[in-house]
């Protein structure tokens, strides 16, 4: 319709094109009035009157809104073009938020977003409009987290008893349609909150609530099928959750919550109660993503409180967890050091089969111990008494997946339950190199043949695989995206819906630790002694900066500062979003192969020669 560079109304000069529906083209435009970046939505000509219509009905309805969930509209024009201008949303649908996982930075993003649209869909509703078309691609997420409510095309007055529908076609998207949508009954609020519902579904588990070969079979299952509660798609969800999606998806209109503000104060509810009982597995060595909501306010006062001399620290891939109000060790000289985060006593020492080889993980009333001999300790915790053992699975790793872990042993990768029975097993064709990574729905398990094996964890079924290279480090998952440390340097950001390569990064240097994701970047480094920050979007370089030594441990973010530890044994504290290096402290003549540990308002470090220093 349009060329790069065109001028429309002598305005909005082509920037190039973002998308095409059935009504209109969307392009990427720059308003040469207020000088600023838009998104350019123009009537495709030759439309039948109806849709040319419907396109105005969205006009007229988002002209109407004022909320910071709706996209904003600028502009519009009648003459020639008919189109209007809106606000350009940088950013993702908000799938790539889930699937819901323990991760408090996750969680809270995810949650925090579905807050706004529920709050959102109220204000819509109290204007008396129903969008009927709430879909993930018409909520967007900001790189900032901000979800963005957009394309308003099927917009209804509560108050028109009108049907909008074609001849043997019923307007919407078959996978988010309520019952009465798909029966053509009439539409009102409560078919908002079913779509919100199957959106939330969708996010949560990594599936959608209901799928077949054709729409109409999946209309039918809308109207008639029962919908497999979300936990035991994703243990995971919170049994509050679930109960929420599952009252969004009740058939009847009537049973279903009364508003978007009613969904939005639930939500709220599970948010609270989430991120506190997720503390105890964010604690347990970094999360997925390497992010932690909590941490010092002002890394650059933060002063050693204490220092206590071990015998020997932790070493790489091992590392320092907390849980139960203790700060807990996996060392090198085959023990597990539980320390007290207020004087840095020592208060007990479980000895290990051998050498540390993970973080200690904690879940419920389980403390999973991995030894570098391949032996797995699950403790009854906080006691500590050995609750079960296996000795001879060869265990590399393992990763929390609900109450459940999922463990990367010998040549394959298995589930097992708190009481140590396995709930199934799937061959991976060679020797596993690193702990599992659970996202989507999935145990992402590198083998040391350089490929990367996906196993659906709902059935224990081997989905599929990619040849990545030898990784020294689980990949990190944020976005849709596997973010995956190839071992000779490079980075490679890994599409999980399209199964290709986005984007990839090259270090210069071996990669011994895993990508950092924080909001809108990816944070990595190599013993090339330089810390990058990208894009996560793009891959694109954001800022760098020199190391003094080259670094091992995976970095942590803790409330937007990035901690890196050194091989030379320096700690050093950065602003995420600049790079500004704001404290640097010599932890130890060692140096640090464990992630530095947020911990309340301070961070503790760990360095070989057993330094363990708290900083606050």
């Amino acid at each position: 319709m349009f060329e790069t560079g065109e001028l429309v109304d002598d305005r909005y000069e082509v920037l190039g094109p973002l998308g095409v529906g059935g009504m209109a083209h969307v392009f990427r435009a720059r308003d040469n009035h207020l000088e600023r970046t838009v998104a350019l939505k123009v009537l495709r000509p030759h439309l039948t009157e109806a849709d040319s219509e419907r396109f105005r009905r969205e006009i007229r309805a988002l002209a109407r809104l004022n909320h910071p969930g709706i996209v904003a509209i600028y502009d519009l024009g009648l003459g020639e073009h008919v189109y209007f201008a809106m606000e350009l949303i940088e950013g993702g649908p908000i799938t790539h938020l889930g699937p819901y996982e323990s991760d408090p930075e996750c969680l809270g993003r995810l949650l925090g977003a579905a807050i706004v649209v529920a709050e959102a869909l109220g204000y819509v509703h109290r204007l008396g409009m129903v969008h009927r078309d709430l879909t993930p691609r018409n909520i967007l997420v900001t790189p900032q987290g901000t979800p963005k409510v957009m394309d308003f095309g099927l917009v209804q007055l509560t108050e028109t008893s009108r049907a909008l529908t074609r001849t043997g076609f019923t307007l919407g998207t078959p996978q988010y349609m309520a019952p009465e949508q798909a029966t053509g009954e009439p539409t009102g609020a409560a078919t908002d909150l079913y779509a919100f519902g199957a959106v939330l579904y969708r996010t949560v588990t990594g599936v959608t609530a209901f799928d077949a070969d054709n729409d109409q079979a999946v209309l039918y299952q809308h109207v008639y099928g029962s919908v497999t509660p979300p936990r035991e798609l994703n243990p995971q969800v919170p049994p509050a959750l679930e109960r929420l999606i599952l009252a969004l998806l009740q058939k009847d209109p009537a049973k279903r919550p009364t508003s978007g503000w009613a969904v939005a104060d639930a939500l709220r509810a599970v948010r609270a109660e989430a991120l506190a009982s997720a503390t105890q597995v964010a604690l347990a060595g970094p999360g997925r993503t390497g992010a932690y909501p909590y941490g010092p306010p002002n890394p650059a006062a933060l002063q050693r409180r204490w220092t206590l001399a071990l015998e020997e620290g932790p070493q790489f891939p091992s590392g320092l967890a907390a849980s139960n109000g203790f700060v807990l060790g996996g060392l090198r000289s085959d023990a597990l050091a539980v320390i007290r985060p207020a004087d840095g006593g020592l208060q007990a020492v479980f000895e290990l089969h051998d050498e540390a080889s993970q973080p200690p993980l904690a879940l419920g009333d389980r403390l999973y111990l991995v030894s570098r001999d391949g032996a797995l300790r699950a403790l009854d915790w906080p006691g500590g008494g050995v609750a079960w053992e296996r000795l001879d699975d060869d265990v590399v790793g393992v990763a929390p997946f609900g109450a459940d872990v999922v463990v990367a042993c010998g040549d394959a990768v298995a589930l097992w339950r708190p009481d140590g029975s396995e709930a199934w097993r799937v061959p991976l064709g060679s020797q596993a190199a690193t702990a599992p990574t659970v996202h989507a729905g999935l145990a992402l398990v590198p083998t040391r043949d350089g490929w990367l094996h996906a196993v659906r964890l709902a059935e224990g079924a081997h989905t599929f695989k990619v040849e990545v290279g030898p990784m020294a480090a689980p990949p990190s998952a944020a976005a849709g995206l596997l973010l995956i440390p190839a071992r000779e340097g490079e980075v490679h950001a890994f599409d999980l819906a399209k199964r290709e390569v986005a984007w990839s990064y090259d270090l210069e240097g071996e990669q011994w630790s895993t990508p950092v994701v924080w909001r809108e970047y990816v944070y990595v480094v190599s013993w090339g002694q330089r810390l990058h920050a990208l894009s996560l979007k793009s891959g694109d370089d954001v800022w760098t900066r020199p190391l003094p030594a080259p670094v091992t441990a995976t970095p942590v973010v803790a409330a937007g500062n990035l901690y890196v530890g050194t091989e030379g044994g320096d700690l050093i504290v950065l602003d995420a979003r600049s790079g500004r290096v704001l404290l640097t402290d010599r932890v130890a003549n060692a140096a640090i192969q464990a992630s530095p540990l947020p911990l309340g308002d301070g961070v503790v470090v760990a360095a070989l020669d057993g330094t363990v220093a708290a900083y606050g």
